[in-house]
């Protein structure tokens, strides 16, 4: 069971590092809902082998949103395809009804916990998630939404966040808008009075 989880954790860390860069979202799209589960098998060789006995839990911050659509679906193909079958919740964007569906998770005897959290902006909610995951001896890994206070993801060890810097992707975007300006500057100042006007659309604040 150990070695079992042990690879289970190191795979799962991998596509959270593909959905923290953006990877590509999987050809087939999953229909996974709250709290749902059934069998499968994956067959090697033309025969079938039955699944993993580990209980992996996914708690999504929003099924509604679309990057995070295409992040559901490669991450229900990848572990499939290792023989396990994830149980898949949605906190419809609500923080209390994720921390709940992780309490409910440990309850029904989860071996891990994958947690795309809802609330970013305070280290409080992921730090309950912690300290009710530590009382389980359960492994959890957050993935895609930063953990406020890093410290929270360092206070237990079988805690880990897979994601990426989200300032150096806005330094890198600036870059790239900025290079594309100086190499086409006349093409972009559309009105030609020397000044690039521009609109800025943003996504959650914190």
């Amino acid at each position: 069971m150990k070695k079992k989880l042990a690879l289970l954790l190191a795979s799962v860390m991998a596509i959270g590092m593909l959905a923290g860069c953006g990877g590509a979202p999987a050809s087939t799209a999953s229909t996974a809902t709250s709290g749902s589960t059934s069998t499968a098998a994956s067959t090697e060789g033309g025969t079938a082998t039955a699944t993993s006995d580990l209980q992996v839990d996914v708690f999504y911050y929003d099924f509604s949103d679309i990057y995070i659509s295409s992040v559901r679906a490669a991450m229900d193909e990848q572990l499939k395809a290792m023989g396990i079958e994830p149980k898949n919740w949605d906190a419809a964007g609500s923080q209390p009804t994720q921390t709940d569906q992780v309490k409910t998770a440990i309850t029904a005897g989860s071996d891990l916990l994958i947690v795309n959290i809802v609330e970013t902006s305070t280290s409080d909610p992921a730090k309950d998630i912690v300290e009710s995951a530590r009382a389980a001896d359960i492994p959890v890994i957050f993935f895609n939404r930063e953990v406020a206070d890093n410290e929270v993801i360092n206070s237990y060890e079988k805690c880990a966040f897979v994601g990426t810097n989200a300032p150096d992707a806005g330094h890198m975007q600036g870059e790239m808008i900025g290079e594309y300006l100086l190499a086409n500057y006349d093409a972009v100042d559309l009105n030609g009075d020397g000044t690039i006007s521009y609109v800025l659309f943003k996504g959650q604040e914190g």
